[in-house]
């Protein structure tokens, strides 16, 4: 099986489920046609990414706003997701 090729403007990388819940874990999803709202509250890593697993490696194509994460086996994709680092003016936590 080929893998998916690189994205422009994407760095790729293998994390573990843990090592992505750790990246995101103070990160905010950004949603809607063209992820241009931010959600209030920081993303819930075990409700967001119920199909991950801590111990279980991912292929991950990440840029500064958008992240895709993969099966590694398969090469299915199980995210693809608009985030932000920034903490908005009217987040609840």
């Amino acid at each position: 099986m080929t893998k998916r090729a690189l994205y422009n403007g994407y760095e790729e990388k293998m994390w573990t489920g843990q090592e992505i819940s750790n990246y995101f874990s103070n990160t905010y999803e950004c949603f809607g046609k063209h992820h241009q709202q931010v959600s209030s509250h920081r993303i819930d890593f075990s409700k967001f990414f119920s199909r991950i697993k801590e111990e279980t490696a991912y292929r991950i194509f990440l840029n500064d706003s958008f992240c895709l994460i993969l099966d590694n086996d398969t090469d299915a994709k199980l995210y693809f997701f608009g985030y932000t680092n920034e903490k908005p003016a009217w987040a609840k936590d």
